[in-house]
């Protein structure tokens, strides 16, 4: 559906090309013609949002924030988030936004990241008053260092004699560790570097929290597309790390 001739119009996005940004305009103008009066914002949120977009390699995250997100209301928006997704692989979370803050308290990490990096396209933004008790980070981040832990047990011992698929496995890691480590240095007063990116927040949290550096340099090196990173020594280096950093998140979370 093209776009109508009362839609607003959305600020322009720094990084965004002309094809995403022509893509969030007409996904604004489609919602607000199909959503009609259920359409409460959509929030530009993820690596657009903090200025590392990837052309072809990285997805434009929004928040679709719907008054009602009633089956009816879905169905009636499917084709313009159908025709985003084509046009600039944009990926949306439908949500409400009564549901921000609950669903906040169930993924901590991941709306304490969108609260420090997201823009408003349009309407309301119920992300900026997000409050989250520093224990339900504590416990979250713990939960998300031991999921990456024994995921990496098994891709270890099940990809140990290919080491380009454990690069990328490795690889995978990293941006996840980064955020629960932003997380870590966020509630407990640390300042963040100006740069969000995956080594300046790893060297912040090597300093902060007094962690050995050594695989978070390596592991950053490897999302920056490093190829003579080997893989089955940062493993053993990263497996006895992750451990560690888990049972002192457990230990230093309010209230234990």
């Amino acid at each position: 559906m093209p776009p109508t001739a009362t839609a607003a119009i959305i600020p322009r996005v720094q990084g965004a090309t002309e094809a995403v940004a022509h893509a969030l305009q007409d996904l604004l103008s489609n919602l607000q013609a199909q959503a009609g009066s259920s359409l409460a914002g959509l929030v530009l949120f993820g690596g657009l949002a903090r200025g590392r977009y990837r052309e072809g390699r990285s997805d434009v995250n929004v928040a679709v924030l719907l008054h009602s997100a009633q089956a009816s209301v879905l169905q009636a928006i499917a084709p313009a988030l159908s025709s985003a997704r084509r046009a600039a692989a944009i990926e949306a979370m439908l949500i409400t936004p009564a549901e921000v803050p609950l669903a906040a308290l169930d993924f901590p990490t991941k709306f304490l990241d969108i609260q420090r990096h997201h823009l408003v396209l349009y309407g309301s933004n119920p992300f900026a008053r997000l409050h989250i008790a520093p224990e339900i980070v504590h416990r979250r981040v713990a939960q998300s260092l031991r999921n990456s832990l024994l995921r990496l047990r098994h891709r270890y011992t099940s990809q140990v004699n290919d080491p380009v698929a454990l690069q990328r496995a490795l690889a995978a890691i990293a941006r996840p560790l980064a955020i629960d480590l932003a997380a870590l240095l966020q509630i407990n007063g640390h300042p963040l570097p100006t740069e969000d990116r995956t080594a300046a927040l790893f060297s912040a949290a090597a300093q902060a929290f007094t962690l050995d550096a050594r695989p978070l340099i390596a592991l950053a090196a490897l999302r920056d597309g490093a190829a003579d990173i080997d893989a089955d020594a940062l493993c053993q280096q990263l497996l006895p790390w992750l451990s560690h950093l888990a049972d002192q998140v457990d230990s230093t979370a309010p209230g234990v």
